[in-house]
């Protein structure tokens, strides 16, 4: 298998690409963003992902422009961003965006996303109407949704314009969302995974640890490497410093298939159906 590289990127059904990692703000004050983007951006990482609810898009943004002011071209970055479940439907998302644009004072975003599905009828599709208006703009250059499940990408996918490019939603060894990860996959969506860490939960799983000896590598580490092996674009979010290199040094090494089924039975879920059985696309559930 070939090793990855940390400037490698996946394509999207659009024609744009994404970066294989990025790095999540969620629970970063809007006072402290500005410098841990900076920090973030100037050791190594081009995804930076955001959203309304995080109450950080403007530091987000004046970390980004210090990055680029510092010689980090824009071309690299890929800057996300998502509209909050108070802020659905056409004209409410809208205006939404407007703000989010304006708080992040950046020329385009690479991603929009809808953060949460509604269960109102018609509130879904009538939010990426106006997503899809927005990308027609030019001030976005490709739109997605987060948390979606099977049902609710289907009418998107069915009565949309435009295909969703991306779906976030959770993915750690510990909750592999394997069947919607599937039919992401399916549709020529790529995944991202948010809480790839599982909130700190693969520090003290023995499976990972074991596998982390033989790479010389931390429990944090497989996880997060795993999920690149399967395809899946992971976030990690974290303020220290020495974590952001951590988290970014996945690149001198490669599981073995024995260590990714090994890791995909950690879930409890899916323990009992055969990883190879979900996808025959995918190594063990990776586009690899």
């Amino acid at each position: 298998m070939v090793k990855q590289q940390i400037t490698e990127r996946l394509p999207l059904n659009d024609g744009y690409t994404i970066p294989i990692i990025g790095f999540g703000t969620s629970g970063i004050a809007n006072r402290d963003a500005e410098e841990v983007v900076f920090n973030a951006i100037m050791k190594g990482y081009r995804l930076i992902d955001t959203a309304k609810i995080y109450d950080n898009e403007e530091g987000v943004g004046r970390g980004i422009q210090k990055a680029i002011n510092a010689g980090i071209s824009r071309n690299e970055l890929f800057i996300v961003s998502k509209v909050w479940k108070s802020d659905m439907g056409f004209e409410q998302a809208t205006e939404a965006f407007n703000e989010t644009y304006e708080r992040l004072g950046l020329d385009y975003v690479d991603l929009y996303l809808i953060h949460w599905p509604s269960s109102e009828e018609g509130v879904n599709l009538a939010t990426w109407r106006a997503l899809e208006e927005i990308q027609a703009s030019g001030r976005v250059n490709s739109i997605g949704v987060s948390n979606f499940n099977r049902g609710e990408l289907a009418e998107i996918i069915k009565e949309g314009k435009v295909r969703p490019a991306v779906n976030q939603i959770p993915v750690n060894p510990d909750n592999m969302n394997a069947d919607l990860d599937a039919y992401n996959d399916q549709n020529n969506i790529v995944t991202m995974g948010y809480s790839p860490l599982g909130a700190g939960k693969v520090n003290s799983d023995k499976k990972l640890a074991g596998i982390g000896n033989k790479h010389d590598k931390t429990s944090a580490q497989i996880a997060l490497k795993w999920c690149l092996e399967r395809g899946v674009v992971p976030i990690p979010k974290t303020s220290h410093d020495e974590r952001m290199v951590e988290n970014l040094d996945l690149f001198d090494f490669s599981l073995t298939d024995e260590e990714i089924d090994i890791i995909n039975n950690i879930d409890k879920k899916t323990n009992t159906r055969k990883p190879s059985d979900k996808n025959q696309n995918k190594r063990h559930g990776s586009r690899r």
